[in-house]
């Protein structure tokens, strides 16, 4: 059975890429930009010079992604700044990466998408520096390193947002990703929810779209300022009629011996599940539909802390 996994890659040429970075970097040094106050000037400044330097098939794959239904986009060879030591408290000068900011925000602006933080988690910042920080060792989160992240999809755990809604309130319809650093070769690996429900028996999905499934928070959120999600489906179809889904095997439990049962098969179904396997490098930017894909990474050892692993992510809707 082939995958039904709809991802777009693209690649930058050198002298693209170059022409980018002396743009963005030119304006973004006529004063100081931070990715929390100054969102908005970042992604204008980012757009403005994408729209100007990037070929046209890369502009049109971008500006019809999310209207077309595809599961992700990778757009490699993006430029890249001299960065400073990763910053494994979780928190970095963001005023420091301001190219990068103005290129990560300009795709999500090129994309049509808005980003977004949510208050319970990240301490309320935009960017969440994606790092194996010492304190989150033996969890299960975006700042662990030693605890495999099996298959799920980001904060599962709040209800699926009606068109045109605050984001902030719902679980995140696009995951965004730019690589800074990742030495130790570590793939983030996608997987289409497609794939996952064309496995499974007519009974198990039926099961699984019944309201019998406790979500709860995952280990990334801060404290207990969520609670869990009661009495919901794991699997059910959006307003575009398309399959979506919330799941992340630490925090979701079926309430009765049926959805216990189906949550089990599903559990089966996901360790033979085709994926895209991802070693995302410096200047990659990747976005995939957190609703309709499944993301992992394994457990890995670090490198030291000045270069570890580095992604920045973002929410966007």
């Amino acid at each position: 059975m082939t995958s039904l996994l709809q991802f777009a890659r693209y690649r930058v040429e050198d002298s693209a890429r170059d022409l980018l970075r002396k743009e963005i970097s030119a304006r973004v040094s006529e004063t100081s930009l931070d990715s929390d106050l100054d969102d908005a000037i970042l992604g204008g400044i980012g757009a403005y010079a994408l729209r100007r330097h990037l070929p046209g098939d890369i502009l049109q794959g971008s500006q019809v992604f999310t209207a077309a239904g595809s599961h992700a986009l990778l757009l490699s060879n993006l430029p890249t700044q001299d960065f400073p030591a990763t910053p494994v408290s979780g928190f970095a000068d963001e005023s420091a990466l301001a190219v990068t900011n103005a290129i990560h925000l300009g795709m999500i602006r090129l994309l049509g998408c808005t980003p977004f933080a949510v208050s319970y988690e990240n301490d309320g910042r935009l960017i969440r520096n994606v790092v194996p920080n010492p304190a989150a060792s033996g969890t299960t989160s975006s700042w662990g390193a030693d605890s495999e992240f099996f298959w799920h999809s980001d904060n599962p755990h709040q209800p699926f947002g009606p068109p045109g809604s605050d984001p902030r309130l719902y679980t995140p319809p696009y995951l965004t990703f730019f690589a800074i650093r990742n030495e130790e070769r570590i793939p983030t690996e996608v997987a289409a929810l497609d794939d996952v429900v064309v496995r499974l028996d007519e009974e198990t999905q039926a099961v699984l779209r019944a309201p019998e499934f406790e979500v709860g928070a995952p280990d990334s959120n801060d404290g207990d300022t969520i609670g869990p999600l009661v009495k919901t489906p794991v699997l059910e179809n959006g307003p575009d009629g398309r399959h979506r889904a919330r799941y992340d095997r630490g925090t979701t439990a079926g309430l009765t011996p049926a959805a216990q049962q189906a949550l089990e098969r599903w559990r089966e179904v996901l360790l033979d599940i085709p994926a895209a396997d991802l070693i995302l490098r410096p200047g990659d930017f990747m976005i995939f539909d957190n609703l309709r894909v499944l993301h992992r990474r394994k457990a890995f050892t670090p490198h030291p802390n000045t270069t570890a692993r580095w992604l920045r992510r973002c929410y966007a809707a």
